[in-house]
């Protein structure tokens, strides 16, 4: 891939700016920024309800040569307004004027601790890839992402040092129009925080906001059992 390409990036999280989903991809199209690249970013939330907004997602698809999603993982899949994105994509690109060659990558991160959560999610973003004819050049997988929580990626130090590397690979391999190597996967998805910790703080979350909202006591509830 040529330095003169067009990268598009999604960003798939209704926290807009301040998501681990816009950390992620913000580092990476800096480093395609690096290489020459222009780059265009959107949310998608803000795209999807809205038609001038829906043909202004349609406009900067058109124009993309690589597009990266980024997205938190909603219940194994992606959240709605990203399934609502590719549906409108899906139906409107056999209409689009582009007829050039698009490379497609996606980046999932999800607040368990074990990337292989994600495995479903980024199944369906490969299924979506291959029937809008865009390339597949693989996806990623993030477990943990909550700990990232928006903050820059060069401001976390070395607890993202793998997932940096990782981008930093995958960068280099979609300015040459490859597809992402083993290597790049396996350095993003290692855990930066062990497991025991992990669960241990994100328990403490869910106690905290349990009693800022008057449920502590509530937590154990089983309103459907029989």
């Amino acid at each position: 891939m040529t330095t003169d390409k067009k990268v598009l990036l999604l960003i798939g999280s209704p926290k807009g700016e301040n998501s681990t989903s816009a950390s992620l991809g913000n580092y990476l199209i800096s480093k395609l920024e690096e290489f020459g690249m222009k780059t265009e970013k959107a949310f998608i939330h803000r795209l999807v309800y809205r038609e001038e907004k829906i043909q202004n997602l349609f406009r900067m698809i058109d124009n993309a040569d690589l597009i990266i999603l980024t997205f938190p993982l909603y219940v194994d899949s992606l959240p709605a307004p990203v399934i609502k994105a590719m549906e409108l994509i899906k139906e409107e690109k056999d209409k689009l004027k582009s007829q050039k060659s698009q490379n497609f990558i996606a980046i999932c991160n999800s607040g368990f601790p074990e990337p292989s959560q994600s495995t479903v999610a980024l199944q369906i973003c490969r299924i979506f890839s291959k029937d809008c004819g865009f390339v597949w050049k693989g996806g990623v997988a993030l477990g943990g992402g909550a700990a990232i929580n928006g903050t820059p990626l060069q401001e976390k130090g070395g607890m993202v040092r793998n997932v940096i590397k990782g981008l930093d690979i995958i960068a280099h391999a979609l300015k040459e129009g490859k597809d992402i190597p083993q290597a790049a996967i396996d350095l993003f998805s290692k855990k930066f925080i062990p497991s025991a910790i992990y669960k241990t703080f994100g328990n403490l979350g869910w106690k905290l906001q349990a009693r800022r909202y008057g449920a502590k006591k509530k937590l154990k509830d089983k309103p459907y059992s029989l």
